[in-house]
């Protein structure tokens, strides 16, 4: 049963390593294409996930200053703030 429940666990975390894999690429290509133009991603690393997260979700909305309107899914922030907290 041991054996059963390990295999299980490290399932689950290939699985979440290869989503975080993904988002970390999307979120790369994303920042590329709508953020380095003014910013820089090893400026943010170390930062809060979440944090970031809410960031760009206000900025999104209009609810925070920022040089210009962007557009961006949820799915979409989620992915530029998981590889802008990596700063690579």
């Amino acid at each position: 049963m041991k054996t059963g429940r390990m295999f299980v666990v490290a399932v689950a975390a290939l699985g979440m390593a290869g989503w975080s894999l993904s988002a970390s690429a999307d979120g790369k290509a994303t920042f590329e294409k709508d953020c380095a133009e003014c910013h820089e991603a090893g400026d943010f690393a170390g930062e809060d996930v979440k944090g970031l997260t809410d960031s760009i979700k206000k900025i999104a909305a209009g609810q925070m200053k920022h040089k210009g309107k962007i557009t961006l899914s949820d799915a979409d922030i989620a992915a530029v703030a998981t590889f802008m907290s990596t700063g690579k």
